[in-house]
């Protein structure tokens, strides 16, 4: 194969190569529903039953008919007869509720035959065998309908979405035990560079801490990511541990040594193994991405600088992700927001900022961070933002102007004061 020279291509061509160069290889697995938080469901949930499955109090009371409570008040409180007691679903259909007559009845429990309407216990006395009832009450008052919650044949969680805790929760009570979700794809990700082994031999726990918080992001993202550790500025070492573990991954990320320094292996030797996608771009930060298809599996060339690889997963990595493996699912959430500043735009480029969202007076504003030092080297950046934006060339992102946000992940919303 003729060597490859850096070339940075248009943004939107290499987002088309990117998507053409692979096919969907998404598989759906089943797993017990107490373990499926963080996979991406492969079906839709449709209730086979309503929810409440059936009148239930909202509080602890007594169920009465609306209408024998009518001129009921402290001063004038009304007898009812007391006919029984419910304090759970095991006590279904034990009572009926005739006129004049009132049933004592637990929070969440069951209605019995002829009430329509619950006396919250605070407005009632009982003495022997009767009730004092001190309030009038409304028809369907204080009560949870059948269905109210869920309707049988309703639609409740869709393809396509992040498993969460509550979802979890709401599946369990319709009965459902096991859905079927979407395989994680598993990714294996190197750090490339003689300056990490460095840091290792210094001490530092993590001296490639920014090929782990890709793994994190990936993670986030519905990924299995898996570290296979520092590799030297070699190009042997390079082609071999790709090749090593391009059969065990369902794609590959090699972090650092992806630009056209002296010391920047990476493209150097993935080409001699693979066929190049592209290698370049006009997107800022992130412009020496590149991706190489080896044994017909993506392996990404991730910049170093922690601005340019974020750049990179989110506009290359996480896209092909979604296509390959989750049936092109829009799994981030997207917000809009007004702009508290200019965006410090880079001509002729896409750029790529990070943001910090704050809510205010019933609106979301986006304060841009300001490029600093290449924009692609600060992680504390990503520490203060929420998400980020991707401004085309030729355009202006001014003070004001509304503009669309796309969230790091399901976990940023809680992040916005």
């Amino acid at each position: 194969m003729p060597r490859y020279k850096f070339k940075a291509r248009p943004f939107e061509e290499v987002t088309k190569l990117i998507l053409d160069a692979f096919d969907s290889r998404s598989s759906k697995i089943v797993v017990p529903v107490v373990d499926s938080l963080g996979y991406v469901l492969a079906e839709d949930i449709v209730s086979d039953r309503d929810l409440p499955p059936y009148d239930i109090a909202f509080y602890d009371g007594y169920a009465v008919r609306s209408e024998d409570t009518a001129g009921a008040s402290a001063s004038n409180p009304i007898k009812l007869k007391l006919v029984g007691r419910v304090f759970s679903e095991k006590d279904h259909g034990k009572f009926k509720v005739d006129k004049g007559c009132a049933v004592y009845v637990s929070s969440n429990s069951p209605i019995p035959e002829g009430a329509n309407a619950i006396v919250r216990i605070e407005y009632t006395e009982e003495k022997d065998n009767e009730v004092l009832i001190k309030k009038e009450v409304d028809p369907e008052q204080d009560m949870i309908l059948k269905g109210d919650d869920i309707r049988k044949g309703e639609l409740i969680l869709s393809e396509g979405r992040f498993i969460r805790p509550q979802d979890i929760a709401l599946l369990l009570e319709l009965g459902i035990l096991r859905i079927r979700v979407y395989r994680k794809p598993r990714v294996g990700i190197m750090a490339i560079g003689n300056e990490l082994l460095e840091r290792m031999n210094r001490g530092i726990v993590y001296p490639d801490n920014y090929s782990v918080f890709i793994a994190k992001s990936l993670e986030l993202l519905g990924a299995e990511p898996h570290h296979l550790g520092i590799v030297s500025d070699n190009i042997d070492e390079i082609k071999a541990k790709v090749l090593d573990n391009i059969h065990i991954y369902d794609m590959m990320l090699l972090v650092a040594g992806a630009s056209i320094g002296l010391n920047d292996y990476t493209g150097r030797s993935l080409e001699e193994i693979g066929e190049v996608i592209f290698h370049g771009t006009n997107l800022s930060p992130g412009k020496v991405s590149g991706l190489v298809k080896i044994e017909n599996k993506p392996v990404f060339l991730v910049p170093g600088h922690v601005g340019s690889a974020i750049s990179c997963l989110y506009n290359f990595v996480y896209p092909l992700i979604s296509k390959m493996f989750f049936d092109s699912a829009k799994l981030l959430p997207v917000v809009y927001a007004e702009l508290t500043s200019d965006v410090d735009v880079k001509k002729g480029s896409y750029t790529f900022r990070t943001v910090a969202l704050k809510w205010k007076d019933g609106k979301i504003y986006a304060t841009p961070h300001i490029k600093k030092l290449g924009g692609s080297t600060l992680l504390t950046i990503f520490t203060e933002a929420q998400g980020y934006i991707l401004v085309p060339p030729k355009t202006e992102a001014k003070k004001g102007d509304i503009i669309k946000v796309t969230l790091f992940s399901n976990m940023e919303s809680l992040n916005i004061s």
